[in-house]
């Protein structure tokens, strides 16, 4: 089937604008500064510049597509209007070419939309492929139908919807006549198809023929479109009677065939004789073959029938009317790239980081809504730890487990305990203390200080003696004024030996009562003797009997007590132990996915629908419910595990044999800990001691060093008063020669 011609519509002129500055004013007026955003401004002005030469194929199409993609995303931003962002968008009206100037974002993107519908519309006609023509035309019928629906107010009458709306239904009956023209090309199709798609493209043209005659009575469109569409009518209706009579030949039903086919000649008839514009003068050619065709094909029937059918032909008045079927319908906006990925032709939202001012305070709103659920599910997990941890310290547990699992190997522990066994490590290296070198070194003090003061006094005997002989002849000095200086010295060292004998007597006396322990310690941390204090003793070293044998006496029937099941107790603590760090790992998994949430591009999306808050809020806190109930479910399992656990172990703790083996236990844990007192206490004490000892020796020292300083300078006293003694007598007895 030849093609028939189809229409193009023209697109809308527009002037060349700057977004960039007002963009700029508006951002800076509204948010303090735009240097952050000069780079954006600039890129969306170049988007409106590309327009401007566009073309009328594909790369054109995605220029305006991927503009008006942006212009939808900066609306949700920033507001275009008079009182916002005011922008002077002029366009040039497609038909009358009257300049239309209006600050509308509204103004500007019906005019984009017109012109991508337009730009549809050249690519199908261009087009040789009838898939491509088929779909191009449901594009541009299904962006008109949107512009009708969207933009109610238009400035222009290219975009009234009137206008559009027969431009929708326009591009819509070609889009239906393309898709017979495919089929009737191809040859598949039966003609029971084929006769209602070709119906249907017939009333579609009615339809449109219909919208272009108010069009043109309004003064705007091409008449030409109207004829045309009127003689697409009559043409796609001969079509469809066509293909019927063929149908009804195929069901030797020949007279109702005659009356179809004859119906169609009428069509094509009325297609011919009505008005065809110049410009589609080579329609005429397709309609002259077509009705050729018809006659042809006719004759041929008609005398089949009267020599072979002799079948009765009906009025055409009386056939049915064909049923039409509707192939081709309006693209939706939503669906006009589908094969594509529509985020990547229109590119990033260019002013994705500009959060408007009531979307920040949604956000805010949403965050606190997090931070709700955050702070319910820490609360939860919070007094989930408390009560494990609570119940586990009630229970002994784990440390009573390790306890009773311990009594099935070995009763007796005796081990030196680890602390003691460090402090007797430290004794031995030290030794135990002894006050034998400090008395030592205090009576060589005192030896010291005695033999000063024998020689002082033996001195001054010595001189008094020969003042009392030779009177006021012995000229030497009384030795009581000259030794003031060294007595001093003597008495300082005697109290000092006096007031550290009483430091002596209180270290002597605070390591009296654990010398005995202090010495058993300085054996070292392997003697028998300190292992003695850790041994147990009596009746408890008696008992070698463990729970193994317990055990298997009672699984030979010799008991009715049944053994302890400590392994249960034991998988019931790793459980619970599991549950505890898998619920700290989801809680940390729901943190870190609400800190990361971030709903600030949804609420832009819908901040034009009303009071959309409390149900996106709900919507989008409903994706942490996973972790909500993954939470819940560790704590249930909790409760579970806990009451399973307080079972088993106290049936455990009722165990006779147990409990006299913990009994047992119990009192010798008191007598080691009351030996790891005793040694503690001992420890220190020898510390202290040991400390406070070797103070008491450097002192000793010290002022052993003073005595001998002192003696020194008695000795030079004394030795001096004797050499002046001498000297006196020997002049005496020279005056008396």
């Amino acid at each position: 089937m030849p093609t028939s011609p189809k229409v193009a519509i023209p697109l809308k002129a527009t002037k060349d604008l700057d977004w960039a500055s007002p963009l700029q004013t508006y951002i800076r007026n509204a948010y303090g500064s735009s240097e952050d955003f000069s780079k954006e401004c600039q890129m969306f002005s170049r988007l409106r510049q590309d327009l401007m030469g566009a073309g009328k194929d594909q790369t054109g199409r995605d220029l305006l597509y991927k503009y008006y993609g942006q212009l939808e995303l900066l609306d949700l931003r920033i507001p275009v209007e008079e009182g916002g962002c005011k922008v002077g968008f002029t366009w040039m009206d497609a038909f009358t070419h009257a300049e239309t100037t209006q600050h509308s974002l509204a103004f500007e993107k019906a005019s984009v939309l017109f012109n991508l519908a337009s730009t549809n519309s050249h690519i199908a006609v261009e087009t040789t492929d009838l898939k491509v023509a088929y779909k191009t035309f449901q594009a541009a019928a299904g962006i008109y139908t949107f512009v009708a629906e969207n933009f109610l107010h238009a400035p222009s009458a290219d975009l009234n919807r009137d206008t559009v709306r027969a431009l929708a239904s326009l591009m819509l009956a070609q889009a239906q006549e393309v898709f017979v023209e495919r089929l009737l090309t191809e040859g598949t199709t039966k003609p029971n198809m084929l006769t209602k798609l070709a119906k249907s493209a017939s009333l579609m043209y009615k339809t449109a023929a219909d919208g272009l005659n108010t069009a043109v009575s309004k003064g705007w469109g091409e008449r030409d479109w109207m004829s045309l569409a009127n003689v697409q009518q009559y043409y796609m209706d001969s079509v469809a009677n066509h293909q019927q009579a063929l149908l009804q030949s195929s069901k030797s039903k020949q007279g109702l065939a005659i009356a179809y086919l004859r119906s169609a000649i009428s069509k094509s008839d009325a297609a011919m004789k009505s008005y065809l514009p110049s410009a589609y003068s080579a329609f005429m050619e397709i309609l002259t073959a077509h009705h050729t065709q018809l006659t042809t094909t006719l004759s041929s029937m008609e005398k089949d029938n009267d020599f072979i059918y002799h079948d009765s032909i009906p009025p055409i008045s009386s056939i049915a009317e064909i049923g039409p079927l509707e192939a081709a319908k309006p693209t939706q906006m939503s669906d006009l790239y589908v094969d594509q990925d529509i985020t990547q032709l229109i590119g990033r939202d260019i002013f994705e980081k500009l959060i408007p001012v009531s979307v920040a305070e949604q956000s805010s709103m949403y965050s606190e809504e997090k931070a709700k659920v955050l702070r319910a599910e820490g609360e939860k997990v919070d007094v989930a730890e408390e009560e494990l941890a609570t119940a586990l310290e009630y229970l002994g547990l784990p440390a009573a487990l390790k306890t009773v699992r311990a009594l099935t190997h070995s009763f007796a522990d005796d081990r030196v305990d680890e602390k003691v066994a460090n402090w007797a490590q430290k004794v031995q290296i030290s030794g135990a203390v002894s006050f034998a070198d400090i008395e030592q070194k205090k009576r060589g003090i005192y030896q010291v200080v005695e033999r000063c003061e024998r020689e002082l006094e033996a001195e001054e005997r010595e001189s008094e003696s020969m003042r009392s002989k030779l009177g006021h002849f012995w000229t030497q000095s009384p030795s009581v004024s000259l030794t003031t200086t060294l007595k001093s010295d003597l008495h300082s060292v005697k109290e000092s030996l006096w007031t550290a004998t009483n430091s002596d007597r209180k270290l002597q006396a605070q390591y009296a009562p654990v010398e005995n322990d202090v010495r058993t310690l300085a054996q070292g941390p392997n003697s028998p003797e300190l292992a003695s204090y850790f041994r147990p003793s009596g009746s408890m070293s008696s008992l070698t009997k463990n729970l193994a044998d317990v055990e298997l006496s009672e699984k030979d029937g010799n008991s009715g007590t049944p053994p302890p099941d400590t392994e249960a107790v034991e998988n019931l603590l790793k459980k619970l132990t599991k549950l505890k760090k898998e619920r700290g790992l989801v809680f940390a998994e729901l943190k870190g996915k609400i800190q990361e949430d971030d709903i600030s591009s949804l609420l832009i999306l819908n901040k034009k629908v009303p009071n959309i808050e409390e149900k996106l809020f709900k919507s989008e806190l409903e994706k942490f419910l996973p972790y909500q109930k993954r939470i819940a479910a560790t704590i249930y399992q909790q409760a579970v595990a806990l009451k399973e656990l307080t079972g088993a172990w106290r049936a455990i703790l009722d165990n006779p044999i147990i409990k006299e083996r913990l009994a047992q236990v119990d009192s010798m844990d008191h007598r080691k800990q009351a030996a790891v007192e005793r040694f503690k206490k001992a420890f220190e004490d020898w510390s202290d001691v040991y400390q406070g000892k070797q103070k008491g020796v450097k002192f000793y020292s010290e002022l052993y060093d003073f005595a001998k300083a002192t003696e020194r300078n008695v000795q030079e006293f004394v030795d001096n008063r004797r050499d002046e003694s001498r000297r006196i007598l020997t002049t005496l007895q020279e005056n008396r020669l």
